[in-house]
């Protein structure tokens, strides 16, 4: 029989079929128990067999690893919220490393990594939500071996004011780009569809590293989807890259990727040039070329790659526009001359 409200049991605490019973505060609260759907997604199979199977590797662990886990533990446990320290077993440690080294692809650790210090928390610009744009700025990467951990919710009301339990894994790590984290792609990829304007959502993100596993503390926001990246008091300037798909047929450049940083002088080059039939130089016309592409020139260095003699020389990098035609030059100015050379490395441009 399924128990019902009554002042017949006061005193009563427990389970009937699908009704739980409570004492709290003498009042007596009954509440029906949530069924759980048996269906589980692919990612949930994986995340819930790759716990199963560094919780099991734990038990492998020699008492002098288990005890080294252990006192790694005493230093990861938690603050709650009641200034009281959070229970953290070794095995609870051992898992909660290996899973995040497990979540970026990294091997698993069977001896306990050394605690020196926090992982900073994430520190940025700005972060920009619209329908053709998710995207961070200003991104202070503390090292190379931090990547950034986002968490994001699908499209909720704009009343809404917690949704932090729908938030999903968009990127278990990314590196950030010249301080830029492009979430688009990432986001419609596990969403299946883009942001809504209007709508609301909720973001977690924090760094972890690689090397250890240890994670930073996890920030949290809330933000309305804008019409689009113009919407918003500073319009987002995208930094200037000029790679292959700007090449027209019939120059000597090869895989090129030139970037130019936001607000600052430096350029960077990864380039092969194949060379002009007659003079020291490679080049090549422009089509379509970014909005923002600057006017001006940079030194670099190089090297050829003849025969697997890298022979180092020094190009000057033109950009130059006459007549609506933009073309792209790498002059040698010092060094051999041999062709194929590669430049690959970081220049100051002067814009003229």
């Amino acid at each position: 029989m399924i128990v019902k409200p009554s002042i017949a049991f006061n005193d009563f605490a427990g389970s009937a079929k699908g009704v739980t019973a409570r004492n709290v505060k003498g009042r007596n609260i009954l509440s029906s128990k949530a069924q759980h759907s048996k269906s589980v997604t692919p990612a949930q199979a994986v995340s819930r067999n790759r716990l199963s199977s560094i919780s099991r590797s734990y038990k492998k662990l020699s008492d002098l690893q288990m005890s080294a886990w252990g006192r790694l533990a005493e230093k990861m446990k938690g603050i709650s919220t009641l200034g009281t320290a959070a229970e953290m077993t070794a095995h609870n440690a051992f898992v909660r490393i290996n899973s995040n080294l497990q979540m970026v692809g990294e091997p698993m650790l069977d001896d306990a990594p050394d605690y020196i210090c926090d992982v900073p928390e994430v520190l940025y610009d700005d972060l920009w939500i619209s329908p053709d744009m998710i995207i961070f700025t200003g991104l202070q990467q503390p090292s190379e071996s931090h990547v950034l951990v986002f968490k994001m919710s699908p499209a909720l009301s704009p009343g809404v004011s917690s949704g932090w339990g729908q938030t999903v894994i968009i990127t278990p790590g990314l590196a950030p780009d010249w301080g830029d984290a492009d979430l688009t792609a990432l986001y419609t990829s596990v969403m299946g569809v883009a942001p809504e304007a209007g709508k609301k959502y909720f973001c977690e993100f924090y760094w972890l590293d690689k090397k250890t596993g240890f994670t930073g503390e996890s920030m949290a926001i809330s933000a309305v989807c804008k019409e689009s990246s113009t919407a918003y008091a500073q319009e987002y300037v995208p930094r200037t890259r000029v790679t292959d798909v700007h090449l027209a047929e019939g120059g000597q450049l090869q895989d090129l990727d030139l970037e130019f940083s936001p607000g600052s002088a430096i350029c960077t080059a990864d380039v092969m040039l194949l060379g002009h039939h007659d003079t020291a130089m490679s080049e090549a016309i422009l089509v379509n070329p970014p909005a923002n592409l600057p006017v001006g020139e940079a030194h670099i260095l190089a090297r050829a790659t003849a025969e697997n003699n890298y022979i180092p020389q020094t190009y000057r990098i033109t950009i130059r526009e006459w007549l609506g035609e933009w073309t792209l030059r790498f002059g040698r100015r010092g060094g051999h001359y041999e062709k194929p050379s590669e430049v690959h490395g970081t220049a100051i441009f002067y814009e003229a």
